[in-house]
Parts: C-alpha cells; structure tokens; sequence
C-alpha cells in the first residue's frame, strides 16, 4: 500500500512539475467543478451497478494479497469493477469538457472581442480531463493490484 500511494503522489507530482515548468499555476488544475464532475460521476456509476460491499472488497483485493479465503473469486469481481470505474472516469472527462464548451458558447456572445478572450477558457475547459485521466490512470493500477494479488 505504501508504493502505491508514494507512487500515486510522485504521478501527481510530476504532472504539476511539468505544468509549473512550463508556466502554470499548479493551483489552476485544482477547480471544484472538475472535481465534483471527475469525482463524482464515476463513483456514482459504480454504486450504480456494484454495492458499497463489492466497492469496499475491491479496495481490499487491490491491497491485500490472498488474505481471505476466496480472495480468488472476488478478485475477477474486483477487476471488473476497477475497469468499469476506469471507463466511467474517461467518460466524467469527456461530459465536462462538453459541458465547459456549452458554457463557453453561450457565454461568448456576451465578449466584445471574443477571439482573444476564449483562449483562456478553453485552457480551463482541458482541467476535466486531465483529472479524469488521473483517476482513470489509478483505477488501472488498482485493477492491475487486483489482478497481480490473485495470481
């Protein structure tokens, strides 16, 4: 468990390194409504077909190898779980970010000089899914914990 959160901080990390590198306020990358979208969106979907029980097991099998009997049958459950929350968080990404060009497009009539002033909301537009390729990037890891552990 220690190397996956030591991990997961250092792919975090890196990307707001690389953003900071280049210019950026690492701190734009941390918006409520992204979040909120990118959070969630996916976990909703998840307690949608899966029960929290399943929720909490899946979490166990991807951190605790072999430890109960029949681990070996709750991790192929576990799998899919972590595959169809991967899936749910790209599809967070892609409803926001159509989402925040909704509201870019109806609000640009309102700019007097639109051209200049839409590259700035587009840039926040691309936070979503970036965020939801994080937390999808973690979900594969986890299924692939899973995965590992039972084996």
């Amino acid at each position: 468990m220690r190397r996956f959160i030591i991990s997961t901080l250092v792919l975090i990390g890196t990307l707001l390194l690389a953003y900071f590198m280049e210019g950026g306020n690492p701190l734009d990358l941390i918006l409520p409504s992204p979040l909120i979208i990118v959070v969630c969106m996916p976990i909703c979907a998840v307690l949608a077909v899966w029960g929290f029980k399943d929720w909490g097991r899946a979490w166990k099998d991807a951190f605790i190898a072999g430890c109960v009997d029949g681990a070996t049958s709750t991790a192929a459950s576990s799998a899919k779980l972590w595959d169809f929350y991967e899936k749910a968080c790209y599809i967070a990404g892609i409803v926001g970010f159509i989402l925040g060009l909704t509201i870019i497009g109806r609000n640009s009539y309102q700019m007097a000089d639109p051209m200049t002033k839409l590259g700035p909301y587009f840039a926040v537009d691309c936070v979503t899914p970036i965020i939801a390729i994080l937390f999808a990037m973690v979900a594969r890891i986890l299924r692939a914990r899973v995965e590992k552990n039972a084996a």
